[in-house]
């Protein structure tokens, strides 16, 4: 049988060390990303070993979690994450732009056919430019600085290809939830997820992609990877990368799946996870009109031009009702200017929101928008566990951009299909 995308990739950056009888490889990453919080976890192991890091050039750091920091323990971490940074001679380095699988992906160093790992388990996301990107320890990341590989098992893969026309009201981040409903949270457990775009134009956007890399990891996922096409060259080129000439971009026309989940997109509905689980989803409708106090548009799966754009739509000319905090973190620099020349962050101010740094933020628990005991929240952020955004009594439920300013808007949860129709008739 033929190999998917993954193996192929892994195949071809192994340096021909391999477990005799099995599928693990010594294998060479072409890119290392770390960023503040996991860094610093082994600053004080690497020592005087700094200036036997085999490869700085290929270290990607970036400055995201305590970006600024909030307290003096956060400011000592960004302090000893910042020596390291400086004293290593890493190839780039990114302070306050942003958060890390962002910045990665908007930068031309990651490249579809590519072997990228990184001290945080969303590094999944650059699978949306066809490399393999996997989360691994801080410790697991100093070995490989220290030695240049690491060992990988190639993952059997799940084929997820999508089918027909995707709705107006629907995003990736639907799509990742539905996804993640019928595998539940273990069901793609050190597996491959290799997503490929079937569907009719325009097809499903490439912010959407990115969610669904993003996220599949909270299916227990090794890696998930886009089958490259137009749209991802044309992402690529936008990004300022000189597509690979090559590269290993495409499985073998009889690549071996262990699974396929096809994906019919027309009659798809707006979808939200219920608390306390990624996978706890349902669809929109079914759960309208519970209260909100508050609504976050942010983090690594939803603080991109997609979900900023849909939350101008909705709330353009509109104000957010009292006492419903709406707390609008853009992923990266470069989308908060985007979205400030498109005029959105002004729409979304007038509106009632404050629009914070961009940064990991209320995602993970860390600052600008925590919630205390009893409240509820919609995010478009990519975890909704107990304690996840601040105190373990309050409930986050997980949506779209789209859901998520449709609910602003209304002060409880909302379908933003009867929305997005009084838009269209007005």
């Amino acid at each position: 049988m033929g190999r998917t995308l993954t193996r192929r990739i892994l195949e071809s950056r192994a340096t021909g060390s391999q477990w005799e009888g099995s599928d693990y490889f010594e294998v060479e990453p072409d890119l290392v990303l770390g960023h503040d919080a996991t860094i610093a976890l082994i600053v004080d192991q690497i020592g005087e070993a700094i200036e036997r890091i085999l490869d700085p050039e290929k270290l990607f750091l970036v400055a995201d979690h305590f970006a600024p920091p909030s307290t003096v323990d956060r400011a000592n971490i960004l302090r000893r994450f910042l020596d390291f940074a400086k004293n290593s001679d890493a190839g780039e380095v990114h302070l306050f732009e942003g958060i890390c699988h962002q910045i990665l992906v908007e930068s031309s160093r990651c490249v579809p056919g590519s072997l990228i790992v990184g001290a945080d388990s969303h590094t999944t996301t650059a699978g949306a430019l066809g490399a393999f990107a996997c989360g691994m320890g801080s410790t697991d990341i100093l070995a490989v600085l220290l030695t240049g590989t690491t060992w990988l098992r190639v993952p059997p893969a799940i084929r997820v290809p999508f089918y027909g026309r995707m709705p107006e009201h629907l995003r990736g981040k639907d799509l990742a939830l539905r996804l993640l409903g019928d595998l539940g949270e273990g069901g793609a457990r050190y597996k491959a997820v290799e997503f490929e775009d079937r569907s009719d134009a325009p097809g499903i956007a490439f912010d959407g992609r990115l969610t669904l890399s993003n996220m599949a990891v909270e299916c227990g996922a090794k890696n998930g990877i886009w089958i490259p096409d137009d749209r991802t060259r044309q992402y690529f080129h936008s990004m300022g990368g000189e597509w690979p000439a090559e590269a290993e971009l495409y499985p073998d026309d009889d690549a071996e799946y262990e699974q396929s989940i096809a994906v019919e997109l027309d009659d798809l509905e707006p979808m939200i996870a219920q608390p306390w689980s990624p996978a706890n989803t349902v669809p929109v409708s079914s759960i309208e009109g519970i209260e909100v106090d508050q609504v976050f548009i942010g983090s690594c799966a939803g603080g991109r031009l997609e979900e900023l754009g849909d939350a101008a739509l909705l709330l353009r000319g509109q104000r957010i009702p009292a006492f419903v905090k709406v707390v609008v973190t853009p992923a990266s620099t470069g989308v908060y200017r985007e979205a400030l020349r498109r005029g959105w962050i002004a729409d979304l101010i007038d509106a009632g929101a404050v629009v914070t740094n961009p940064s990991c933020g209320a995602c993970g628990g860390i600052d600008k928008g925590l919630i205390a005991a009893g409240e509820v929240c919609v995010s478009t952020s990519n975890r909704n566990f107990r304690g996840r955004m601040g105190d373990v009594e309050g409930r986050v439920y997980l949506a779209s951009g789209l859901t998520a300013a449709a609910t602003a808007l209304t002060g409880r949860i909302t379908d933003p299909r009867e929305l997005l129709r009084e838009k269209t008739v007005s």
